[in-house]
């Protein structure tokens, strides 16, 4: 299972997986799945700026972006 939450720990997506599957192996479809926060009066959307995990997200693939 993985939680991705904003910088004051709030839960924005949780993903569930078999027991055995990598963790790297989520971290796209994880980030990729989340829906940005739009703006409506300004009629943008925000992305993330940076996206902290730990060393088991640590690949050089998954660096590049």
């Amino acid at each position: 299972m993985r939680v991705l939450s904003d910088a004051k720990g709030l839960p924005l997506l949780v993903d569930v997986s078999a027991g055995n599957t990598r963790d790297g192996e989520r971290l796209k479809p994880v980030v990729e799945g989340h829906q940005t926060r739009h703006d409506p009066h300004r009629d943008r959307h925000f992305k993330p700026r940076r996206l902290h995990a730990d060393k088991a997200y640590d690949h050089a693939d998954l660096r590049k972006g």
